[in-house]
This record gives C-alpha cells, sequence and structure tokens, in this order.
C-alpha cells in the first residue's frame, strides 16, 4: 500500500521554471556566462545557479568552457526559446524603427522573480545627446515605468507583494515611495495603458512605458522610449502615442503565428 500526495495541476513547479528560465535566458544570451552572472541576472543563489548550470551541461543542454556557459549551436538553431525569445525576435526590429521615428531611445524588459527590471533589449538614440541604460543593471520595478506598467497589469494580489514599504527604496529623491501613492499610480497606468516616470531612477532621465501581453493574456513586458528629462516634456506627446502603438503591434505579433515588424 502506498500513499500519493497530488500537486494541484495548474500550481507552477519552482525547479521547473528556474531550468525554464535559464534555458530562455541563454537563447538570448549574445556570449557565454558564468555562474556568479547568471546567478546575478536570474537572481539566484549562487549555489543554485551552479548546480543547475552543471545538471544542464550534463544533459548536452549547455555547453562550458573556460569563458563561462552557453547554449549549443545546434540549440541555438533550432531551440524555440519560449515566449521571451519570441518576443526579443519581433520587438528588436520594432525598436529600432522606433529609436529613428522618434530620436530617443528604446527598451525593452521584463521583471524577474525577484520583483525587479531586467532590460532584455535596446534600440539606442541616434542623438548626441541620448539616454542610455545597461541591460546588466537589475532596477527596482516602481522606479521605472516598465516596472510600474507591468504592475499596473498585472492581478492586484500579486503586485501588493512587491508594494511593501520595505521594498520601496528611494533610488533618487523623485522616486515615489508611499505605497498609497503608488496604487494611485498603477490604477492611472491601468486605465491610461502606460505610465511615465520622470526623474525617479536616473536623475535627468524621464521615459513612457506600455504592457505587451503574452499569449495568454498576461503581461510579460514593458515596451518603453527613455529621453533626456530636459528634452522629454517637449515630446512626451509623441512618445507616448508611438509606445502604446508599438506595444499593441508586438502583443499582437506574439498572438499570431507569424512574426512581423512595424512601421512606426
Amino acid at each position: 500500500m502506498y500513499t500519493h500526495s497530488f500537486t494541484r495541476v495548474n500550481a507552477p513547479v519552482k525547479s521547473a521554471i528556474r531550468v525554464l528560465d535559464l534555458l530562455e535566458f541563454f537563447a538570448v544570451a549574445s556570449e557565454p556566462l558564468g555562474v556568479s552572472e547568471v546567478a546575478k541576472r536570474l537572481e539566484l543563489p549562487k549555489s543554485s545557479a551552479q548546480a543547475l548550470l552543471l545538471t544542464l551541461a550534463g544533459r548536452g543542454y549547455l555547453v562550458r568552457s573556460d569563458a563561462g556557459y552557453a547554449l549549443p549551436a545546434e540549440l541555438k538553431v533550432g531551440w524555440v526559446g519560449g515566449v521571451r525569445t519570441r518576443l526579443l525576435g519581433i520587438a528588436r526590429p520594432v525598436m529600432q524603427g522606433m529609436a529613428e521615428s522618434s530620436g530617443e531611445s528604446a527598451f525593452i524588459g521584463m521583471m524577474t522573480g525577484g520583483g525587479r527590471v531586467q532590460f532584455l533589449a535596446k534600440a539606442v538614440s541616434p542623438r548626441e545627446v541620448r539616454y542610455d541604460a545597461s541591460l546588466e543593471h537589475l532596477r527596482h520595478a516602481h522606479c521605472t515605468s516598465i516596472g510600474l506598467v507591468m504592475l499596473a497589469h498585472m492581478p492586484e494580489k500579486k503586485a501588493e507583494r512587491w508594494l511593501k514599504p520595505s521594498l520601496l527604496v528611494a533610488v533618487t529623491p523623485h522616486a515615489v515611495t508611499d505605497p498609497q501613492k503608488i496604487r494611485q499610480i498603477l490604477r492611472a497606468g491601468r486605465k491610461a495603458g502606460y505610465v511615465e516616470v520622470q526623474d525617479a531612477n536616473v536623475e535627468g532621465a524621464s521615459g513612457v512605458s506600455a504592457p505587451v501581453f503574452g499569449p495568454d493574456g498576461d503581461v510579460i513586458a514593458g515596451l518603453n522610449l527613455g529621453a533626456p528629462s530636459s528634452r522629454y516634456s517637449q515630446v512626451r506627446e509623441d512618445l507616448i502615442r508611438i509606445v502604446r502603438t508599438q506595444a499593441a503591434h508586438i502583443t499582437r505579433a506574439l498572438h499570431s503565428p507569424m512574426r512581423s515588424s512595424a512601421a512606426v
């Protein structure tokens, strides 16, 4: 006789999620990465990251070299890579068009499991005076328009996890850290379909983001245009229009079996 404990069919399996996150991450990585970098980017304990990397390398899903770990060439071509890879394939040409037409820098990002924002790709403004940002650095969600617009469009109970006062640090003097004021921003962003921030994450930089929704209807990313604050107020209406239009385009493309880019 034996007993069997059942897991709810729709309950996520944490270990499986970590493996898929890791494979999707390497599917879009441009170079080999070491244990420390993987742990930092995916917000994993270093010991867990090392165990996952060794396991996947041992099964042939990653290759290991002196430079670090990478997806094998044959999987790089044939591996679908989940929604993240498809998202970036659709978004990159769209973002390039956004940067060219607006004259400002375009970014796309997701929230990590730890409630931070990770920029996944960018198309930098052709202007000499412009806003640019690292893809490696993790950012507090409440200080970025990408994080705020994703919080605004996710279920309220899920968003509340990241509105605890202990998590709402003032990255700059302009960052909003009052949970009630942030809730007001989220309600307004949900209604308007976009969120703006000015000088909240980097003093002198402002931007606007709109949500991108995955095939299941959940918000999966935020699409952003960022500019020097000195110029933002002059161009904000155009940036809002472009971001909303192109986020909706990317969402439609993700729901379609065909990949396409849009003219801005």
